[in-house]
């Protein structure tokens, strides 16, 4: 199976080969790409857990979603499950996930990075804990 990592620009940050129980990477929560080998492609946000025995099946979810206004239809995901040993290529886009910041879209696609406006952060006036070693 080849593995590969992109940055939400589209740069590819980390790519090899590897069988699916030896995958590096964790990509839960991430938009992803799924190729078979038979050609087939999912889509969707990466919904399995890695390093907890072998895995079966993946599940790649998806959001009930109208992609022209960007809006959900119903709080459900549309789940599709893989069977990992068919995996040939399995793409993950970092920070994709619309809780870290992108538009909300079922669509594998790239993006601006996201910005943050510091006078928007909501946790800007949060105490902030100082260690011994940071007094020295």
């Amino acid at each position: 199976m080849e593995f590969v990592q992109y940055n939400l620009s589209g740069k590819i940050v980390e790519q090899y080969a590897c069988i699916f129980d030896q995958l590096k990477a964790n990509p839960i929560g991430e938009k992803v790409r799924a190729t078979m080998d038979d050609g087939k492609i999912s889509v969707g946000f990466w919904d399995t857990f890695l390093g907890q025995g072998k895995n079966q099946t993946a599940e790649i979810s998806r959001y009930d979603l109208d992609e022209k206004t960007s809006k959900l239809r119903s709080f459900n995901s549309i789940v599709t499950f893989v069977p990992t040993n068919r995996i040939a290529k399995l793409e993950a886009i970092l920070y994709s996930n619309p809780r870290w910041g992108t538009g909300p879209t079922n669509k594998f696609e790239f993006s601006k990075p996201v910005k943050i406006d510091p006078e928007l952060d909501p946790f800007k006036n949060w105490p902030i804990k100082i260690t011994p070693s940071q007094n020295s």
